[in-house]
């Protein structure tokens, strides 16, 4: 694969060559502290690019005169001229801007327009976005906040789902520094594991997913952490009555910086207790406890001006518990997620980069339920390997990528332990699973025309079950596989097509198409989302999923400086080899195989979204909405006819916003409402030999109550200066006490012997109105 690699660079460098282009590339340094700018715009008549975190920059001109323009919202714009008549290794100073005002302090980074950008569907948040949003009790999330775009469906209240156009939440491939998070959510969703302060931005990506990328079918979620070696000690927190949060940034060396970030709630001691004595006796539910603490861990180094390596490790875990007071029961959950990721990222030759990623996940959850004396818990496990290499190509016209990708899973999906009294059951050798998949990607961005351009890319995968692992053939055979012994194997390949078509300086239409195919199944136990829910790898008796979706779209900027950028995007997307749980939850003590007990079908979505955000100005924020529909069809459910996915959303709407009152004070304000979820209704009960036999009507005809609430928040900064600052923040989560319902069911009451017996439906709902101070500050 090396020899490979080196004949692409060869060939592709003869033909530039002959074309009489020239390369330029650099850094671009701070005047003043000589640290590396990153996101700083460099222009010409030809080409637009931006320079990498590492302050690195790269272009492929004509031979020639050219200007160089390079700009960035913190540095004085910088001109040069140049002759270029051959590749030039040129590295450029930025001065920081000065002006005769009050101390500010500049953050942020340029946006990159999403009109010129030959790829689908793609969104970024930064941590100025994630200010825009109110915290729910003081903390800002970037998955809460991915929520509020366009076709990036809620689950509602207490679900930790993430439904991307019409998708289920096992069909989003989640990174954290390339090492996948199979449970991305702390508290059921109101959380995720991604600790704002130690992140750098978002990626949300819905339509044509890169061929780097695969193995899922309906968005990738690529999360990172800074690359920049700090140059300067600082530290950074805030505390709330919910938690305590503290980021540590400490330069080693002038070409290697450590950082460190740890956050721990204590709800237990303060927000538990409140939502406990709300409730009262009148609640379904009582004794609700939860905790989770989470501790990142990033590493950044540069050796020379050609080679820079990133470590990254994460661990979180969450403590989750209730009580059902009618029974006596105690349930009780915890679950933990780890992550480690190596990234070696290096200048090969002029125009070529490569980028070696080794990183390991694991995450484990743990299920228990006591009632008397019987006890009663579920074990789930996963272990991934991975390593992963990328080859990036620049020439004139083209931008390439390629590589090799390699995973080896391990899935331990339901192992049970029951005990009564004294007495320990024994439920025989766990249920463990093995696979691999090993993957070869190559894609393409070129521009056809000034206005024309086309990225293409394929990803072919090969996937295996392996041993050891027994299963019963056709004649009632048990057949036994050894350990790394193949009992299944197939190859498939992923491709995808954006085109975009410039219209004018200000907009463009892109057309996306691609194939994706998950070998990966997240087998849903609960009404909710909740983390009970397992993965299960493709086997010889369950098929891959398979996904095949178009969109089109009209993307524009307009205003003052491109104050505002807008789009409108259409989608349709048709899936099969969808997976169901045939049982529940208490099913998986009797350690069955799960492979036994699934249901298979297949899925169609489709909508249209819009969005429009405004950048600059006083008032600042976006507003997405969703029309949509997602059904799903199994044989055996509903006559074998197309019913609304649980979390079918109709109408889905979020509104966010950010406006400074005065230099001191900032409020900020957002908006969500979404259709109801989709639940089967009985219809009618009848009394059969002494027992309530239920009837149902459709299935998933009816619908939940719409979910909508308000939050709002407001900053003072009490100090604000380059060396310390501090500020104190007040939120409130669900200003108007929208009572939103988890899930609703339906309770029996009467007398059976007299054959009277009412049903009356009941909401489980988990949050009131709650408010939170937060106070916030940052030392240098």
């Amino acid at each position: 694969m090396k020899f490979a690699f080196l004949l692409l660079l060869t060939l592709f460098l003869s033909e530039t060559n002959a074309q009489n282009s020239y390369q330029i590339e650099g850094h671009l340094y701070n005047a003043s502290t000589k640290a590396p700018v990153a996101n700083a715009t460099i222009k010409t008549r030809q080409k637009t690019t931006s320079s990498d975190e590492r302050g690195y920059y790269n272009l492929v001109l004509n031979e020639g005169e050219h200007v160089l323009t390079l700009t960035h919202i913190a540095y004085d714009t910088l001109q040069i001229s140049l002759i270029l008549q051959k590749d030039e290794n040129k590295d450029l100073y930025l001065h920081p801007k000065m002006a005769l005002m009050n101390e500010v302090v500049v953050s942020g980074s340029p946006r990159k327009s999403n009109i010129r950008s030959v790829s689908g569907n793609v969104q970024t948040l930064t941590r100025e976005d994630l200010r825009k949003q109110p915290a729910f009790l003081g903390q800002a999330d970037p998955l809460k906040t991915l929520q509020t775009l366009p076709g990036s469906g809620k689950g509602g209240e207490g679900n930790s789902g993430f439904y991307v156009r019409g998708g289920t939440a096992g069909q989003n491939l989640t990174l954290f520094n390339e090492a996948p998070i199979y449970n991305p959510s702390h508290l059921l969703g109101f959380f995720s594991v991604f600790n704002a302060e130690a992140i750098d931005q978002v990626k949300l990506y819905k339509s044509a997913i890169p061929s780097e990328y695969g193995g899922r079918l309906s968005s990738i979620i690529e999360v990172n952490s800074s690359r920049k070696v700090e140059d300067s000690l600082s530290i950074r927190g805030d505390v709330s009555i919910l938690a305590a949060n503290t980021t540590l940034a400490l330069p080693i060396t002038s070409n290697w910086s450590l950082s460190v970030s740890a956050r721990k709630t204590f709800m237990n001691q303060t927000v538990w207790p409140l939502v406990n004595s709300l409730a009262g006796n009148g609640s379904s539910f009582n004794d609700m406890r939860y905790d989770f603490h989470d501790l990142n861990l990033n590493s950044n180094a540069r050796i020379g001006s050609r080679n820079s390596l990133n470590l990254s490790a994460y661990h979180g875990g969450d403590r989750f518990g209730f009580g059902i007071r009618r029974f006596n029961i105690s349930n009780g959950m915890n679950w933990k997620n780890s992550a480690y990721s190596f990234s070696w990222k290096s200048i090969l030759e002029d125009r070529a980069v490569l980028q070696n990623t080794a990183s390991y996940s694991g995450y484990n959850f743990n299920f228990g339920m006591t009632q008397d004396k019987y006890d009663a818990n579920i074990t789930s496990q996963i272990r991934d390997i991975n390593w992963k290499s990328v080859l990036a190509l620049y020439f004139q016209k083209h931008q390439l990528k390629t590589g090799l990708q390699y995973t080896r899973h391990r899935f331990k999906p339901n192992t049970p332990s029951v005990s009564a009294s004294d007495t320990e059951y024994d439920f025989g050798l766990p249920n463990i699973y093995h696979s691999d998949e090993s993957s070869f990607f190559l894609s393409d961005e070129f521009s056809v025309t000034e206005k024309t351009g086309i990225n293409a890319g394929a990803r072919f995968t090969y996937y295996r079950q392996l041993g050891p692992y027994q299963l019963t053939n056709e004649e009632q055979e048990t057949v036994s596989f050894g350990k790394n012994e193949a009992v299944s194997a197939f190859g498939y390949i992923e491709p995808s097509l954006t085109l975009r078509q410039l219209l004018n300086q200000n907009s463009s239409l892109k057309l996306s198409l691609s194939r994706n195919i998950q070998p990966l199944h997240l087998i849903s136990v609960t009404a909710v989302n909740f983390p009970a829910d397992f993965w299960m790898p493709s086997l010889r008796s369950i098929p891959a999923e398979k996904g095949l979706q178009a969109s089109v779209g009209y993307f524009r900027d307009s205003g003052k400086d491109n104050r505002y950028e807008s789009y409108i995007d259409l989608y349709y997307k048709k899936m099969s080899g969808l997976v169901e749980f045939s049982g529940g939850i208490m099913n998986l003590i009797d350690n069955l195989k799960i492979e036994e007990n699934l249901l298979f079908g297949s899925g169609r979505a489709y909508g249209a979204e819009f969005f429009l955000k405004k950048n600059t100005g006083k008032l600042t924020g976006w507003i997405g909405y969703t029309l949509a529909k997602s059904e799903r069809r199994f044989e055996g459910i509903n006559g074998g006819n197309y019913f609304p996915a649980k979390y079918d959303r109709t109408h889905d709407l979020s509104i966010v916003s950010s406006y400074p009152l005065t230099s001191r004070w900032n409020v900020n304000a957002s908006f969500t409402y979404a259709t109801g979820n989709a639940y089967t209704k009985p219809a009618s009960r009848y009394l059969i030999g002494g027992n309530i036999v239920n009837e149902y009507g459709p299935f998933n005809g009816n619908r939940m109550p719409a979910y909508h609430r308000m939050d709002l928040a407001a900053t003072y900064k009490i100090r604000n200066n380059r060396k310390f600052s501090t500020e104190l923040s007040l939120s409130v989560y669900n200003v108007y006490n929208r009572q939103n319902p988890v899930y609703i069911y339906f309770l029996a009451e009467g007398d059976l012997e007299k054959q009277k017996v009412s049903i009356r439906p009941k909401s489980v709902t988990l949050l009131p109105v709650l408010p939170a101070v937060n106070y916030k500050f940052s030392f240098k």
